[in-house]
């Protein structure tokens, strides 16, 4: 037989035995519990900030996330203001599972399986003429507003678990615009569905440790179309991969 003597110190953080004792939880799901109850209430979670200090990795903290959501330790959702648009998000964290919580994500998981898909016909494209052109179409420079052919790079196709990531960047850029409209005593940037799904496809693959000056600059500098500035903002970050070239 083994016995185990407990080594104390003075940095410990007090957490539950519910969660700890839970068969339902994968080890990596209570070490991931207990990281974040160890954080403070005002503390700021980046997904991929988490993985560089975890051997799990991006997906192995997401899959930790999900099985939290699941089993009712964790809540994700989203803040809207009276318009319906989004303008932030929330997220809950308890040390017992709590059932409400547990069903909604039950039901946001059944709401992304009933999402129809809308096909779109094919249609014949009439071949015309392209008449000769001395002047070349001039590029806007105008950074408040964005044309199909600057955002090209947003609507590359992406996986399920990729834009599941992506969105949580866009959750931390919007508590971002948040906090510098506040400081900055401006009013708060909202965006539509469509604008929100182009920022989830900007963000993939870019460098997360610069979405906060790309909100600052958007909400000191943006007048006239804030979410376009935005885009164009994040469109010109440069690529993780690029940067570790």
């Amino acid at each position: 037989m083994v016995r185990i003597k407990k080594v104390y110190d003075k940095n410990y953080t007090v957490i539950g035995n519910t969660s700890i004792n839970d068969s339902g939880l994968y080890l990596a799901d209570k070490g991931m519990l207990e990281y974040l109850w160890s954080k403070p209430d005002d503390w700021d979670f980046y997904a991929r900030e988490v993985a560089k200090h975890q051997k799990d990795g991006i997906d192995g903290v997401n899959t930790a996330l999900r099985h939290l959501e699941e089993n009712g330790y964790l809540y994700r959702g989203r803040v809207r203001n009276e318009k319906g648009q989004l303008k932030g998000s929330k997220w809950l964290l308890s040390e017992t599972p709590k059932k409400e919580w547990s069903e909604y994500y039950q039901k946001k998981c059944e709401k992304r399986k009933k999402k129809p898909k809308v096909e779109k016909p094919i249609q014949a494209k009439p071949k015309q003429a392209k008449p000769k052109q001395e002047n070349p179409e001039l590029l806007n420079t105008n950074q408040t507003k964005y044309s199909s052919n600057k955002i090209k790079n947003f609507t590359k196709s992406l996986s399920k678990e990729e834009k599941e990531r992506d969105q949580e960047l866009i959750e931390i850029l919007i508590n971002y615009l948040n906090e510098f409209a506040t400081r900055w005593r401006r009013e708060p940037i909202t965006f539509s569905e469509k604008e929100y799904d182009k920022l989830v496809k900007a963000v993939h693959g870019k460098d997360v440790g610069l979405l906060r000056k790309a909100a600052e600059k958007t909400v000191i500098y943006s007048e006239q179309y804030p979410q376009g500035y935005l885009l164009n903002c994040i469109k010109n970050l440069p690529d993780m991969k690029e940067e570790s070239t």
